[in-house]
């Protein structure tokens, strides 16, 4: 007789430590020096080549090309008499035209750019982000609990302090169906609707670039510029040319990935996702079974004739 098998304890699962570049659902990005904008990776190199190419490269040249056009026909048309400074606000000014430019393009940007890719993402060009962005849980800090306070105004004070960091503002711009313009089933009134969204979120990310971008700009400029008359020569056409195209090679990209962190993009790819994997299993061939796995196996107890 043979030695008795022994019984097969099956061992505690063990919990993996998550690899710091993975997203864990329920908690934020981690920001690290690789990824600064703590994006949800990993990311599939399609979707780094997206948002390399049309989205940052691609953006700069159109852009640059079309302010570098714009500021040809306001500054190449002016009268002999006229001037074109910093600053002087009377004639035609670097400042004033640098400053509307933010705004202007940066609307544009976003009302096209994330219209743009949630068309690119319908037609299966592109696939979202495995988990919203931007992420909203960045930066939350857990105050006390409001429901174990003692009196209505400790309540009232521990309420008004839940420190959310800035995941409050950033919802604000957490993208969704709402910066789909470009869905020609919408009515009139749908598309008002998303229109008006498109543009109040597009002018407060503006605001945001201009804190950023003008006066680094202006810090450039002024003291070369500063105190001469750039009428009739290049260097008006110049600077807008290279400040349009920095400005599209920032902001762009940052418009199309919050369409492809949208909450509404992310739900709908992963149902895309399974429905599809789905459907490879209902249409896969049965699997093959070897000789070794045909085990008769004894018919139990109450099947068996006396």
């Amino acid at each position: 007789m043979g030695r008795p098998r022994a019984y097969t304890v099956p061992l505690e699962p063990v919990l993996l430590t998550p690899v710091a570049h993975e997203c864990i659902e329920g908690r934020s990005r981690r920001i690290t020096w690789k990824n600064p904008l703590g994006l949800p990776a990993p990311l599939t190199w399609k979707q780094i080549l997206y948002i390399v190419g049309p989205q940052m490269i691609g953006a700069a040249i159109i852009d640059g090309a079309a302010n570098f056009g714009v500021a040809c026909a306001m500054y190449r048309t002016i009268s002999e008499g006229d001037t074109i400074t910093m600053w002087d606000i009377s004639h035609n000014t670097i400042a004033g035209d640098v400053a509307v430019t933010v705004f202007i393009q940066g609307i544009l940007t976003f009302v096209i750019a994330s219209g743009m890719v949630h068309v690119d993402q319908r037609k299966g060009k592109i696939a979202a982000f495995p988990y919203p962005w931007p992420d909203t849980q960045f930066a939350v800090v857990k105050g006390a609990d409001p429901e174990a306070a003692t009196s209505r105004k400790s309540k009232l004070w521990r309420t008004f302090h839940q420190r959310h960091g800035l995941g409050r503002g950033l919802h604000f711009f957490s993208g969704s169906h709402v910066n789909d313009i470009f869905d020609f089933s919408l009515t009139w009134r749908e598309l008002g609707v998303r229109l008006f969204w498109s543009v109040w979120k597009g002018s407060v990310l503006s605001a945001l670039y201009f804190l950023v971008f003008w006066p680094i700009t202006i810090a450039i400029i002024a003291p070369i510029w500063g105190g001469r008359d750039m009428a009739h020569t290049w260097t008006p056409e110049i600077i807008k040319l290279v400040f349009g195209a920095l400005l599209g090679l920032f902001m762009n990209p940052v418009c199309a990935m919050i369409a492809l962190g949208s909450e509404d993009s992310v739900r709908a790819h992963r149902n895309e996702v399974h429905d599809r994997n789905v459907r490879e299993m209902e249409e896969a061939p049965p699997a093959a079974v070897t000789e070794a796995e045909r085990v008769i196996r004894p018919k139990p107890v109450h099947f068996r004739q006396a």
